[in-house]
């Protein structure tokens, strides 16, 4: 991401946070944008072009978006008034602060796991993740697929999965979704720790594994747990780009090599 990129995402950001009593359908109207924007690549270009005045790019971006509330008009008006290191990080800045009102929305507490738990799903499912990622299939017949998996789960799930599904940006639904959970944790400023184990931690087992990674890190950790009985036992950690990993078979691992050498 270039510094103008950042710059006007940083905006954004700070456009969103003073948004005061946002509607219902804020988010789902942000991510609806994006896809307005992203449809026409003469639009995209145009609301980029750092030769047309600001003022100028805001107000098109008004009117091209004027089926949407005000609130989202607005906020992707600052987005459009701003300076872009590529014509498509406007329309990845736009989907990101979809992804944060979301994240903010009343009734989403449970969001960063339930997309985890969809990611896991689709990941594990070959079958599944060709079918939602097949560009040539009808996107009706796709959003049906996806509004039948996710039933049970909660809108703004069901909205983001929904959404990336419609505008993959040239990416796996897994990794959309990945990207979608990591924006998430961010927005509510926690990090995401993927903990596996050969057996479920316990609720005080994994209460305390997160105030431990919560003082080493310095920030809120949201703990996804995933159970894989060929780790033997112990516990491996992912966060980011960093890995902790204790398990029983990685020592058996690396004592092969040991050997081995």
């Amino acid at each position: 991401m270039g510094a103008a990129t950042r710059a006007s995402t940083a905006a954004g950001v700070d456009a969103l946070l003073a948004v005061k009593r946002p509607a219902p359908e804020f988010g789902d109207e942000l991510l609806a944008a994006a896809r307005i924007v992203a449809s026409s690549h003469q639009l995209v270009t145009t609301l980029a072009d750092p030769g047309i005045p600001g003022e100028q790019r805001s107000a098109l971006a008004s009117r091209v978006l004027a089926s949407l509330g005000l609130q989202a008009r607005q906020v992707v008006g600052v987005l459009a008034a701003g300076r872009w290191s590529e014509p498509a990080d406007l329309v990845g800045a736009i989907e990101s602060l979809g992804f944060r009102a979301l994240a903010t929305a009343k009734g989403s507490d449970d969001l960063e796991s339930q997309l985890f738990a969809v990611r896991r799903t689709i990941g594990s499912d070959g079958r599944l993740e060709l079918a939602l990622g097949a560009a040539a299939a009808p996107i009706e017949a796709r959003l049906a697929l996806v509004d039948s998996l996710l039933k049970d789960a909660q809108p703004a799930t069901r909205s983001i999965v929904r959404h990336v599904v419609q505008l993959p940006r040239g990416r796996k639904p897994v990794e959309a979704i990945e990207y979608a959970q990591s924006v998430v944790a961010d927005a509510r400023d926690r990090l995401v720790a993927v903990v596996q184990t050969a057996q479920r931690l316990t609720p005080a087992q994994a209460t305390a594994l997160a105030t431990r990674l919560e003082s080493g890190y310095g920030r809120k950790i949201a703990v996804n747990q995933v159970v894989d009985p060929t780790l033997v036992g112990g516990i491996r950690i992912t966060i980011g780009d960093d890995v902790i990993d204790g398990t029983v078979r990685a020592r058996l691992d690396d004592l092969r090599l040991r050997l081995a050498g």
